[in-house]
């Protein structure tokens, strides 16, 4: 068994021999090219040589490797005469690389990522990463707290089968619209022009809305929200209907409502006063925002690949259906323990999505209830995993009142307790104060990746 680094020249080392490398996916091999590349991360090599394979040709014209490709692959060993070893690599992948999560993702990241805002959103850049160097394409990744669909939509765009699940319609709502996305951005406004043909139809009067939304909203553009959420929920388009709900509320001239905030529903009438920014209180048309909202979607958009299975259910995690063995991978991102209120700041979102009296609901997870859930739901994620599965779990450490929970030391504790599960990976990330809902908030100050292997 030797272990290699592998450069960025990608020559590899091991001993006084200087190789070059070969690589290739089943036996039919493609060579790296022999020019400096800049790879996202080392890679380190575990494996063995298990025979001489003879003559192997170097190609120069073959494509440079992908950066990012993850896997089981098979390695053939170069000299400058062309005869090799062939390398059964074990489990070659880049290693999640924890450098390259701390810089800003907001301008390169699939901008389906940015539909609608949700509080506690997991970083594209580390789901990407994990299912990147824990899973091969076909593989099937199993997401029960899909929150809104950041490992679903990596996962999908990857090449995985998808399993997302989550108890929030709103959640639910965000991760089947990433899912099931119009395949283009022309296909997305025909749809929107078609169903804005039948809006004067479907508006009506204001009986049963309470008063916290009216408050939020002009008359007569509250109307043409209910118009197209009915229409969008009847014809069941959860990509219009996630962009309607990503645009309801902010002060800017592109959004629906009064000057509030973006992420949790508060208006901000002091800030901006009626009587001094009374435009910002005017009547706002739904349609052209709502086709400004695609469009911006669309700004980087990749379809996923064909072929791939992907769904999502509302559901708690104890309750979710998934046949015993017949995940390769669990990645998920618990709920945060004790710092956010789900249903709180969502509230006008649900509320939209038909989810009454979220202004009272309590939305924490509290130490207890944490630890319940996770039980319950590691035996559900153990029972899917086929055997030598992977389950990484991101939690974030919580502080509140002075007080600190180690969170990771929480789940650590009941995986020993539901078993199966051993531990060959563990990951930090620091929450820089500008991916906080709240900033100079002293609750999850860092977030830790998990990675477990089922063992029996």
């Amino acid at each position: 068994m030797f272990w290699w680094f592998l450069t960025d020249h990608w020559t590899l080392t091991t001993g006084h021999f200087s190789l070059w490398v070969i690589v290739a996916k089943g036996f039919h091999p493609f060579p790296f090219r022999t020019r400096k590349l800049s790879p996202p991360a080392p890679m380190v090599l575990h494996a063995r040589v298990c025979g001489r394979v003879g003559r192997c040709p170097i190609k120069t014209k073959a494509p440079a490797p992908p950066c990012e490709s993850t896997g089981v692959f098979y390695f053939f060993l170069c000299n400058e005469n062309s005869s090799g070893y062939i390398i059964d690599v074990e489990t070659v992948a880049m290693k999640p690389n924890p450098n390259s999560w701390h810089a800003s993702c907001i301008y390169t990241e699939p901008s389906m990522h940015q539909l609608a805002p949700y509080i506690g959103k997991l970083k594209s850049t580390i789901a990407k990463s994990l299912v990147c160097s824990y899973t091969d394409v076909g593989d099937t990744i199993f997401d029960p707290f899909s929150g809104c669909g950041t490992v679903p939509l990596e996962a999908a765009l990857a090449g995985r089968n998808v399993i997302a699940a989550d108890c929030s319609a709103y959640a639910v709502l965000l991760t089947r619209a990433k899912l099931d996305a119009p395949v283009s951005l022309e296909s997305a406004l025909h749809r929107l022009e078609t169903y804005s043909d039948a809006l004067p139809k479907a508006i009506s009067g204001r009986v049963g809305i309470p008063l916290w939304v009216r408050r939020f909203f002009h008359p007569r553009t509250l109307q043409e929200i209910i118009a197209f959420r009915n229409i969008f929920t009847e014809n069941q388009e959860y990509f219009l209907l996630a962009c309607l709900l990503g645009i309801l509320h902010h002060q800017r001239p592109g959004f629906l409502s009064y000057p509030a905030s973006h992420l949790v529903p508060y208006l901000r009438n002091r800030k901006y006063p009626r009587h001094l920014y009374p435009d910002m209180y005017r009547y706002r048309a739904v349609a052209p925002r709502l086709a400004a909202k695609i469009r911006r979607s669309y700004r980087r958009f990749t379809a996923r690949p064909s072929g791939i299975c992907a769904r999502c259910v509302q559901t708690d995690v104890r309750a979710v259906s998934v046949q015993g063995g017949s995940v390769d991978a669990v990645i998920t991102s618990p709920p945060y323990m004790n710092a956010l209120d789900y249903y709180r700041d969502n509230r006008l979102r649900l509320w939209f999505l038909g989810v009454p009296d979220t202004s009272v609901a309590d939305g924490t997870m509290s130490p207890r209830r944490f630890v319940d859930l996770m039980r319950s739901g590691l035996m559900i994620m153990r029972r899917s995993l086929k055997l030598g599965g992977v389950c990484a779990l991101v939690v974030g450490e919580v502080g509140r009142s002075g007080v600190v929970v180690d969170t990771p030391a929480l789940v650590a504790n009941v995986i020993g307790q539901v078993g199966g599960f051993r531990l060959v990976e563990r990951f930090q990330d620091a929450i820089p104060d500008i991916r906080r809902a709240r900033r100079q908030c002293r609750a999850t100050k860092r977030e830790s990746i998990l990675v477990y292997r089922r063992v029996f």
